[in-house]
């Protein structure tokens, strides 16, 4: 297996490089109030495609306070903290619509089946041969208003699998899905389902110290790991990636939770010196990492993803409908016209199709996150030991059940449902007036109908389920079921099914160890996690869910080293970091299995310097990534005009990302024309990795008053 390796950025904390806070105190009930903060003006602008122009201005207010009171009660110390900050993107509140940076118009050019349906499928959308299926037909048949087609894009459209995707908030029927039903206004706010919990306050929270304990209490950040842009300790919050994918520090896009944390400073124990001992409980509901919500400019292709298929199950998967114009027309029974409020629409195809859950824990105590950790020093050598028990933050994709053609499988089961093809029209292909022309579906788990077409089933799709089982690998059956059923197309005999995103409880074991050299003057950084049993994809297993054993590793240099013909006067911050993460159960090839690699080696390299008596602070960074052949990188330039206003402009720049795009498709495989794998849809955005945002390359400027 060739490994990936990723010559990236250290973007992290340093890409918002800012003056030093200046905190203005006075003495409040006994105590000292503390207060700092700024006010922030960042204009987004993408470079080119359908992202090109403004596509953010977010106004930011950011205010930090602290009340601070020794000898409080049985407290040395004592104080209440607490960050507040609200936002406005004005950007995203002002536009109805706007196709995404990986979209285009949802349109029949685009996206036929998807906008006409099986018309769409074989003639044009009005051809009127096959009327079932297609978004269009709710507004032919008068259920919507012709504009609420606007609310949706096309993504994947370089490919052979289009998927549309919701634009705007949508009443989707999917129970717990996360940042699919926020409204334009709670998103320009920043009060999605990922950073929306006691808006606009971001932390709250106590500190009390006693001896040498120290007690932390409220919505709060616990920050593990001693390395940049790559978690391996730090995961006691989640992410909002959506913000700005990583673009941003993580102190600004860590999702704030409700812990304790209570720390011990042991001193020396025996060999270990300086020691300190953390317990920390995370008693907040559990929160998945963020990837965005429909219409935001930095919404992850993933989360894109989420809205294709909750949008399958609420508008494809209802049994169709016509209008009483359309029943009456065509002598159509009247039980196919749309009845208000009987969950029906002209654009069903009548099948479970698409994700009908985000399978979020609910809060109980026995669902609450726990872990510790141990540090201390051994000569020049600082150590951190650590375990957290807690639930993975990244969803797993699970078919639930798959819709298995029993025409064309040799007769294997009974039908329980059916799938739809033509309603009021079919008289034309030979079938009575209003008579629907359907294939016989059964319904099913995916292991149940791998194992029924095996033990029943004939010919080529009896033998494939057979391989299937024999070897363990389920795209074998689901990748030679795409067969041309004659009259209808590239129609096989597993059609898509039900999805969705599950997580699970797991356990990760950190060490990680700093050391300064004096001879060479850099500081080396190792960390390093061990995670028992993660969830992960894996397109050989029917339901495409599997577990694996992964352990990460990371390198990290520092060193402040003059470049004299650069800058005379002051030194360059020089920072790289190498990465890799291993699975240890992988399996799988480029096209098939496991959905990461089974190594991804990641190099980053920073470099930031100041001019001007440290008033002009330019830094930059690069990315590549082999495997498919991405380049991301970035400058910006930072001005202070004194102690309190600021300015800041750069360009992030991203692209490649093609060659890996293609990964197999499991149960849609025969809506696939490219033998069951498609480019740029379901895991083909992952296999992208940063290169599945290479359409949103941005300038910004960013203007700051501190105070």
């Amino acid at each position: 297996m060739k490994k990936k390796i990723i010559l990236a950025g250290l973007v992290g904390l340093m890409m918002y490089g800012s003056p030093a806070l200046s905190r203005v105190s006075m003495e409040l009930g006994g105590g000292e109030l503390e207060y700092t903060g700024f006010l922030r003006d960042e204009i987004r602008s993408g470079i080119e495609g359908a992202n090109s122009g403004v596509n953010q201005n977010i106004i930011r207010l950011q205010l930090e306070v602290s009340w601070t009171k020794e000898d409080f009660g049985i407290f040395d110390e004592f104080s209440i903290n607490t960050v507040i900050r609200p936002e406005y993107d004005t950007e995203l509140h002002r536009r109805d619509r706007k196709n995404s940076y990986i979209g285009k118009d949802f349109n029949y050019a685009n996206d036929p089946v998807g906008f006409a349906g099986f018309d769409g499928a074989f003639l044009s959308p009005t051809a009127g041969l096959l009327s079932t299926g297609g978004l269009f037909k709710n507004f032919t048949q008068g259920v919507w208003s012709e504009s609420s087609l606007s609310q949706f894009d096309v993504i994947a459209n370089n490919s052979n699998f289009p998927l549309l995707s919701p634009l705007v908030a949508a009443n989707l029927n999917c129970k717990h899905c996360r940042n699919i039903n926020n409204s334009s206004r709670d998103l320009a706010l920043n009060r999605n389902d990922s950073s929306g919990a006691l808006y606009p306050f971001r932390e709250l929270y106590i500190d009390a110290i006693v001896d040498d304990w120290w007690l932390r209490l409220g919505k709060q950040q616990v920050v593990w790991g001693k390395t940049d842009f790559f978690r391996m300790q730090d995961i006691v919050n989640p992410m909002d990636f959506g913000q700005h994918f990583f673009f941003d520090p993580f102190e600004d896009i860590r999702i704030p939770q409700w812990i304790a944390s209570l720390q011990y400073k042991a001193g020396d124990i025996g060999p270990f010196k300086e020691a300190a001992i953390t317990g920390v409980w995370n008693f907040d509901k559990f929160e998945p990492v963020g990837l965005g919500g429909p219409g935001q400019a930095w919404q992850h292709p993933v989360s894109k993803e989420v809205g294709t298929f909750a949008a399958f199950n609420t508008f494809f998967s209802p049994e169709p409908c016509v209008s009483q114009a359309t029943a009456t027309a065509s002598g159509a029974p009247q039980s196919t016209v749309c009845q208000a409020g009987d969950g029906r629409l002209p654009s069903g195809f009548g099948i479970p199709l698409g994700t009908t859950d985000y399978g979020i824990p609910d809060w109980k105590l026995s669902n609450t996150e726990i872990g510790g950790r141990f540090e201390f020093k051994m000569g020049e050598v600082r150590f951190a030991l650590s375990h957290f028990y807690h639930w993975q933050d990244a969803p797993t994709i699970k078919f639930n059940t798959v819709n298995l053609n029993i025409a064309g499988v040799g007769g294997a089961g009974t039908a329980n449902d059916a799938l739809i093809i033509g309603l009021t029209d079919s008289v034309l292909l030979g079938a009575p007036a209003g008579g629907p022309i359907a294939l016989p579906i059964q319904v099913m788990t995916p292991d149940a109908a791998i194992a029924e077409v095996a033990a029943n089933g004939s010919g080529a799709a009896q033998i494939a389920a057979q391989a299937a089982i024999a070897q363990d690998n389920a795209s074998l059956f689901y990748r030679s079921m795409g067969n041309v059923i004659p009259g209808f197309g590239a129609l096989g005999n597993v059609l898509g099914g039900s999805t969705s995103l599950v997580f699970d409880r797991i356990h990760t074991t950190g060490l990680s160890f700093d050391y300064f050299d004096d001879y060479t003057g850099v500081v080396f950084r190792v960390e390093s996690s061990y995670t028992f049993d993660e969830f992960v994809n894996n397109t050989y297993k029917a339901d495409w869910v599997d577990t694996s054993d992964v352990f990460r590793v990371s390198l990290g240099m520092d060193r402040p080293t003059f470049i004299k013909f650069l800058n005379p006067l002051r030194t360059f911050f020089l920072s790289a970091q190498v990465f890799n993460t291993h699975y240890m159960d992988w399996e799988g090839d480029r096209f098939a299995g496991f959905v990461p690699p089974e190594d991804n080696i990641i190099l980053t390299l920073f470099a930031q310097t100041q001019y001007m008596r440290d008033r002009l602070i330019p830094n930059a960074f690069y990315v590549y990534e082999d495997g498919s052949q991405t380049s991301v990188w970035g400058a910006s330039v930072q001005f202070l005009f004194d102690n309190h206003y600021s300015i800041k402009g750069g360009i992030n720049v991203i692209s490649g990302g093609k060659d890996d795009a293609k990964f197999d498709v499991g149960p849609f495989a025969s809506f696939a024309l490219d033998k069951g794998f498609a480019q740029e849809a379901v895991f083909g955005f992952v296999k992208q990795g940063i290169g599945a945002l290479e359409n949103n390359d941005e300038i910004f400027l960013q203007l700051q008053y501190q105070f």
